[in-house]
């Protein structure tokens, strides 16, 4: 039951958690703002105009298992197709497809033996259904004792290093497991390839439309809005500092642990939201930024859960895009297990979406993890293009810098939390300790990680608990 004057909510964050929320919140009967620092709504996800068409400012796709951004598509009238794009590996200056469980089979820098043992390994996991065991062990030492030291050195080892760096060899089994159940969940007919899902029009046509309904059902989408401060004011309580945040897996617990002042008993002034473009004041916001970064703006919260936020590390990301007159490789997506590229991925995009598309033009993004405190996340353009030139030379011999139309580079410091060892221990519910602040980000999605599919479904739980939590305030 929502109160006779509908409660107001506040949203940081314009991406596709903060967009959902905004949107079953504004569904239920509530007043909602969105507060997105950028000019443009989607996040991550963000797309800009390119060859006639759009295209997201990071590579995306979508796998069948992705239930709650396709049961969303379906609400708003959104189309996704279901391509299956060649995968491949770049090792020892050579390109090998890897799509198939042949192509595995003729891939010759393992051993026999040592294929045959990535493969039994990797159904294992594809098939084992329950995390739990892979919750405590790391993911290297796993693959040492299961893969072996040939496999581990060749695939999983460099694998890991690409996407974690210096944290590689403390990431968790479990998000390794979570990655191959994903895949394998999304097979074509047969289980020989991936069937991978991609909006048509791009990602921007879910955005928009989830925009357009926003604002059709009284949302405010303040753009350009950098948020500085998240104050509460007396006489909102705050559970005892003894309190320690925990993982709630039971979304219907909402009320604080360990004796706090029950909601019902919280009575006061709204929280206040210091911009950029000036303070709001609402009966709850949900903050849908890292944790570490919440714990920086909103000093209100008790000791004990911002130290909780500050320990969740993140890797962050530059990632290039490429919009060149030929065609580099013949694969989709290529995961690269070389030492010696300063890069870990290379995602040609329109062996996915077809040249067509774009005005003929091929698009690939470059992907490389890294840390905000790393030389490399610091490089101008023009050096991060100079790094890569001479390697995409090695997979392509014919390539010239003339094929070259425009190239543009994204950074983000908070692309891929870091999974360690007993991770659920440190996971923060979306309630925080302060009533009516809510924090829904991709550091609290698990055994998950990351993805729009992830996003959506976490904009819909945390809508959920903001509605539980006004219906026991009412109530």
């Amino acid at each position: 039951m929502v109160p006779q004057r509908p409660q107001t909510i506040g949203i940081i964050g314009g991406g596709y958690t903060g967009l959902t929320a905004a949107y079953r919140l504004l569904q239920a009967g509530y007043q909602v703002t969105v507060l997105e620092r950028s000019r443009q709504m989607g996040g991550l996800a963000m797309a800009f105009d390119i060859g006639g068409a759009r295209l997201e400012k990071y590579y995306h796709h979508l796998f069948t298992s992705d239930r709650d951004i396709i049961a969303l598509a379906d609400e708003l009238n959104i189309t996704i197709d279901w391509p299956s794009p060649p995968m491949g590996m770049f090792h020892g200056g050579k390109v090998y497809r890897f799509t198939t469980p042949g192509d595995l089979l003729r891939f010759t820098p393992l051993s026999l033996a040592d294929r045959v043992r990535c493969g039994v390994t990797g159904l294992f996991l594809q098939r084992f259904p329950n995390p739990k065991p892979f919750e405590s062990i790391k993911a290297i030492d796993w693959y040492r004792r299961y893969a072996g030291p040939g496999v581990t050195k060749t695939i999983y080892g460099p694998m890991l290093r690409v996407k974690f760096g210096r944290n590689a060899e403390r990431v968790a089994m479990v998000w390794m497991w979570g990655k191959m159940r994903l895949r394998a969940t999304s097979r074509t007919k047969g289980g020989t390839q991936e069937s991978l899902g991609y909006v048509r029009g791009s990602f921007g046509s879910l955005t928009d439309r989830l925009v357009s309904e926003v604002q059709a059902l009284g949302g405010i989408l303040q753009r350009g809005a950098v948020v500085k401060r998240v104050n509460a004011s007396p006489p909102r309580l705050l559970p005892p500092e003894s309190d320690p945040p925990r993982f709630i897996s039971n979304l219907r617990r909402t009320e604080p642990r360990n004796g706090a002042v029950p909601w019902t008993a919280i009575r006061g002034t709204p929280l206040q939201v210091e911009t950029s473009v000036g303070t709001f004041g609402f009966d709850a916001v949900i903050s849908t930024v890292a944790p570490p970064l919440l714990a920086e703006l909103a000093p209100v919260l008790p000791s004990a859960w911002r130290q909780t936020a500050k320990s969740l590390e993140h890797s962050g990301v530059v990632c290039s895009i490429f919009v060149l007159k030929r065609s580099l490789s013949p694969i989709y997506w290529m995961n690269v297990s070389d030492v010696s590229v300063p890069y870990g991925g290379l995602i040609e995009h329109t062996n996915y979406i077809p040249p067509s598309e774009y005005g003929g033009r091929h698009i690939i993004y470059v992907s490389h993890y890294t840390y905000p405190d790393e030389e490399f996340f610091g490089l101008s353009s023009n050096e991060v293009l100079r790094r890569y030139l001479p390697h995409f030379k090695r997979v392509n011999p014919e390539f010239d810098e003339s094929w070259i139309e425009k190239y543009m580079i994204m950074r983000d410091d908070f692309a891929q939390p870091i999974v360690t060892p007993n991770f659920p221990e440190r996971m923060l519910p979306y309630a925080t300790p302060v009533p009516g602040l809510f924090s829904a980000a991709m550091a609290q999605i698990y055994p998950e990680d990351r993805g729009t599919n992830y996003a959506v479904r976490g904009g819909n739980q945390v809508a959920a608990v903001v509605r539980q939590y006004f219906e026991t305030e009412a109530g």
